[in-house]
């Protein structure tokens, strides 16, 4: 699981939130891809969740980055 329904709904309100939430995101991948590294020599199944769900928050955080590189487009189009 990644980002909640609050917080979607925050950066979809208000894009000056994407680097918050992107830096939310790279954190939380990094923090289940060292867990993945811990489990993965002693339990199989907890090292696939950390790897499915450092997985997720990655690609989160790159469709972030594409909305955050849309708003700032659009924003110097304006």
């Amino acid at each position: 699981m990644t980002l909640d329904r609050d917080q979607i709904e925050q950066v979809c309100a208000d894009a000056t939130h994407l680097p918050e939430f992107i830096g939310l995101c790279r954190d939380t991948f990094d923090e289940h891809l060292l867990a993945y590294d811990r489990w993965v020599d002693d339990d199989d199944m907890r090292a696939q969740f950390h790897w499915q769900e450092a997985v997720a928050w990655r690609e989160t955080a790159a469709l972030l980055t594409i909305m955050c590189d849309g708003a700032s487009s659009q924003r110097r189009t304006a």
